[in-house]
């Protein structure tokens, strides 16, 4: 626990103890105070019997009571009445007989790690004991904050006492039984002078001083110097004892004490000091003054300063009353640290307020209950209000403010209510300011918590980003517009350079026959060069349409071998130039690719030129293709100098080269793997380098799956897929199944599933015995190809968690039963249902939903991927949501009876009822054969669609 926490619990634990009414409440306070600041692991009060040897439980805390009686030896009574100090022991070490009994009758079996008891005295004689256990080792921290708490015990009981009018005598006066809690109420300069006056007057003194402790410098400060109210004619005399060379004794009193292992000292009246005190001492002497009684101030262990009292002069402090004086120093030390932490607190606040202030930013916060709770003056001039108009306002009245300030107010507010319902998402946005001035504002929002990661809220922190978009859009009209008139120039030089040169290698004559080589060589430098800025203008236009976010990608299934063909047959000519073979290496039986195949044969096109640019006459470049879990991964290895790892970073931003000469010499923009990098991630695939200088490189990039894989042509047998690792039934299954079946099989162990895939579409996948089951199909159904197929477990016993759409086998099974399950599957597979909506919560409980029914689902975010699916899945039926961004419900339905191949597929609408009481005349005139409305129960869903399948059967059968 941190030290502010820990003097924050302890000062209400004490002002809890000093608003009790009664000694349990007193108690119940000190033990909640042990289990939580201590961090004990059980507490119990014991009381002592007053006339023998047996102590009664009062109170405890903890896992396990203690017993509620326990009995120590007579002879031993005698120690236990005259205990003083905590008493703090290990069980295992060498134990006093005290302490040996106690941990024996409290503790049978298992004594705690550590044990600490805290006496409490009456009359100078123990009365009751607090008993406290650790399972850890603990220090004299710990120690130290049981003492504090034990002793405001003791004060809160004599208060208590007070109140009931018993008299202490002792010449302690009634007055040190005066509520402390008023200390609280004051700032430290105001605390010090009444906690002083307090003590001087309670503790029958005649004038006082308080030192605190600076933490910066390590010392001892006086912070004040008080005189009895009625020793006005001594005040002078009395005030000389913390000044000058006085002052620098007393101070090294106070130091002394700091120093030592003691809360107390009292120098008192010595005719032979020591010479570091002599001129002390010849004050007391002169002026009768018996001593000073310096007491530290503790809080919690830690020490705050040193409280000095001087007693009139011909009187002297009494052992009671040091003792009384201590406590109520004690508590001036908790009130002083409220206080120190009350000035940090508000010193911290308005640090922190004066920088949201001053901020550029504008700054709102919401509250868990919808308030706005906090409005900076940057908010306030962004949308034209002031800060009563916000500040102490509900959401509901922001969103009425902001109608009339943003262009678009349903955006916004539609962007706010999704992200008010969690308290984790983060999110920016931007949106167009209408009125008091026209602007661009960015718009970040994220949960606030605590350091104990409670909720308090969401802020929105605007941001004016008017100038950048400005600046932004002239910079992309002017890199579009220079690159657009450059293009046209370029185009038509190049060409004519190669129709003046010719092509060689196709055996095409230039224009120019008999041309001498220097004139040739003059125009190939000419072409070359052109070729070179033809590439930058292209690579700036690409920049420019990804940083405004115009850049479509068109996806689709595609091979990967015909990404690497194009990408090779791209840099022949280059390679062959520059005398370097290009190597391609693809592993069997790869899935489709769900790609932009034009950008991602740029991307390989990209980092095989740089590999050829980079690699010596004669060397070798190899382009790889490998499957990578749910991903394909390309390769291009090159055998050129390498690269340091502190470069590695660089390489993927726009216009970085590690080496200007060599890029001087091979040609280059520092666009291509920026480029590259953009292409990829937008594809959701990621690209990174291995290299080591002298060894060469080796550029990664993945992309994912396509959805849709290869379907078999019409004389293609079914595929089964089976994972196993050498049991007998795959062997029958092999030699029986394959031979009577007609299908073709295709044996792996479970781990190659996940790496080796199949070249199409299994029609069925067959797990036997597989080990850490659940995973195993957790990181199946992961991969695309997967995700649709039928699957059959083969096993002793179920574990009871396995998906409702797989179909669990128990052994002992013969052969036959399994071919006839696999048959099953393939002649007559559980429905697919496509499931078509944007929300993705709303696919997700769906897709459970569909699943515990026995239905096989495929979930969909948008209408124009549904439209692609559907073309070469054919599912069942499909599960259509209306309103969805680009593609909307109305228009899929409409392409999908357009088209010859999804006509006939079952179509139900399940949309929210807001799109007007027409929408389901509309849906069904478009094809739709069904129309229920959000919320829907899971029964109703079932039978709509169970109903209209089976009817689509019945009529195309």
């Amino acid at each position: 626990m941190h030290i502010s926490d820990r003097a924050i619990l302890l000062a209400t634990l004490c002002r809890q103890m000093y608003r009790a009414t009664a000694r349990e409440e007193v108690w119940q306070v000190l033990l909640e105070g042990v289990c939580s600041v201590a961090a004990a692991d059980v507490a119990v009060l014991y009381q002592l019997d007053p006339d023998g040897n047996q102590l009664y439980r009062l109170l405890s805390r903890g896992v396990s009571p203690p017993p509620a009686q326990i009995t120590i030896p007579h002879y031993l009574l005698h120690d236990l009445r005259l205990l003083r100090r905590p008493l703090q022991f290990a069980p295992g070490q060498q134990l006093a007989p005290l302490a040996s009994a106690l941990i024996e009758a409290i503790w049978v079996d298992y004594p705690p790690t550590s044990v600490v008891v805290l006496p409490f005295c009456e009359q100078g004689l123990v009365q009751s004991l607090c008993v406290c256990g650790w399972s850890i080792p603990i220090t004299e921290e710990h120690v130290g904050i049981l003492q504090f708490l034990a002793d405001d015990a003791m004060y809160a009981h004599a208060k208590l006492a007070h109140a009931g009018h018993t008299n202490y005598g002792n010449g302690l006066s009634p007055e040190a039984m005066i509520d402390l809690t008023l200390l609280y109420t004051h700032t430290l300069d105001q605390l010090l002078e009444a906690a002083l006056e307090q003590l001087i007057i309670s503790g029958g003194a005649a004038a006082g001083a308080i030192y605190l402790y600076d933490d910066v410098t390590h010392e001892l400060h006086l912070q004040d110097v008080k005189t009895h109210p009625n020793a006005a004619a001594l005040a002078t005399i009395l005030r000389q004892l913390w000044q000058a060379d006085l002052g620098c004794q007393c101070r090294y009193l106070a130091d002394s004490l700091l120093r030592s292992d003691h809360e107390v000292a009292y120098q008192v009246s010595d005719p032979s000091p020591p010479q570091e005190l002599a001129a002390l001492h010849t004050f007391f002497r002169t002026y009768a003054i018996h001593g000073v009684l310096s007491i530290a101030i503790l809080v919690g262990g830690w020490q705050a300063g040193v409280v000095q009292l001087v007693p009139w002069p011909g009187r002297g402090f009494s052992e009671r009353q040091w003792q009384w004086l201590r406590l109520l120093v004690r508590q001036v030390g908790v009130a002083i640290e409220h206080s120190r932490l009350f000035e940090h607190l508000r010193t911290e606040l308005d640090r922190a307020q004066a920088v949201v202030e001053t901020t550029n930013d504008g700054i709102i916060m919401i509250s868990p209950q919808r308030q706005i709770v906090m409005v900076n003056r940057r908010a306030c001039y962004f949308l034209g209000l002031a800060e009563h108009d916000l500040k102490g306002h509900s959401y509901d009245d922001l969103l009425l403010l902001f109608g009339r300030v943003f262009a678009n107010p349903a955006r916004l507010t539609f962007w706010l209510s999704q992200l008010l319902g969690s308290e984790t998402d983060r999110a920016h946005e931007e949106f167009q300011v209408v009125w008091p001035k026209p602007r661009r504002l960015l718009c970040f929002s994220a949960p606030v918590v605590d350091r104990r990661e409670q909720y308090l809220g969401r802020i929105l922190i605007f941001r004016d980003v008017t100038r950048e978009r400005e600046i932004e859009q002239m910079k992309n009209e002017f890199v579009s517009t220079v690159s657009h008139e450059l293009r046209t120039p370029l185009m038509n030089a190049q060409g004519s350079l190669q129709l003046l040169l010719g092509d060689a290698e196709r055996g095409k004559p230039g224009l120019v026959p008999n041309m001498s080589a220097k004139a040739r060589e003059l125009l190939q430098i000419a072409l070359n060069n052109t070729n070179r800025l033809l590439r930058l203008v292209n690579d700036m236009l690409d920049i420019a349409k990804i940083e405004r976010g115009q850049l479509q990608l068109q996806r689709k299934p595609v091979a990967p071998e015909e990404i690497c063909q194009s990408a090779v047959d791209n840099l022949s000519s280059v390679a062959r130039q520059h005398d370097i073979i290009i190597d391609v290496a693809i592993a069997p039986n790869l899935p489709l690719i769900d790609v932009d195949r034009d950008r991602i044969v740029q991307v390989v096109v990209n980092l095989l030129s740089n590999a050829i640019k980079f690699s010596a006459s004669g060397q070798r470049v190899l382009l790889s293709v490998s499957p990578d879990q749910a991903m394909v991964r390309f390769s291009v290895r090159d055998w050129g100098p390498g690269i340091a790892r502190s470069d590695q970073e660089k390489l993927f931003k726009k216009f970085q080269q590690l080496d200007q000469s060599i890029s001087r010499q091979k040609g280059g923009s520092g666009l291509g793997l920026a480029i590259s990098r953009e292409l990829v991630e937008l594809h959701g695939g990621r690209i990174w380098v291995e290299s080591e200088v002298g060894q060469g490189s080796t550029f990664h990039f993945t992309v994912p799956l396509a959805k849709v894989q290869r379907l078999p042509i019409s004389d293609q047998p079914p595929l089964v897929l089976v994972g196993a690792d050498r049991h007998p039934l795959v062997t029958a299954l092999q030699a029986e199944g394959t031979a009577t079946s007609g299908w073709e099989m295709i044996v792996r162990s479970p781990a190659e599933l996940l790496t080796m895939l199949p070249e199409r579409q299994p029609a069925v996948v067959v797990l036997v015995h597989p080990e850490n089951v659940d995973e195993l199909l957790l990181r199946l159904r992961a991969i695309p190809l997967y995700q649709m197929t039928p699957m059959i477990v083969v096993g002793d016993e179920a574990t009871g968690r396995l998906p409702k759409d797989m179909l669990f086998l128990a052994e002992p099974i013969s052969t036959e039963q399994l071919i006839a399950a696999v048959h099953e599957q393939i002649i007559s597979p559980k429905p697919l249902i496509m499931v078509v909506d944007d929300d993705q919560n709303v696919r997700l409980t769906l897709t459970k939903i569909l699943q515990r029914n026995n239905f096989r689902v495929l979930s969909v975010s948008g209408g124009e991927e549904a439209l692609s699916l559907a073309v070469h899945i054919r599912p069942h039926a499909i599960l259509l949501d209306l309103r969805m961004p680009e593609v909307d419900g109305f228009e899929v339905l409409r392409r999908l009876r357009a088209n010859p191949d999804t006509t006939t597929i079952p179509v139900v609408v399940l949309t929210a009822n807001d799109l007007g009481p027409d929408a389901p005349t509309h849906a069904s005139a478009l094809g739709a054969n069904g129309f229920l409305e959000k919320p829907v129960s899971a029964d109703r869903l079932i039978a709509a669609l169970t109903s209209v399948i089976t009817r689509n059967e019945e009529h195309y059968e």
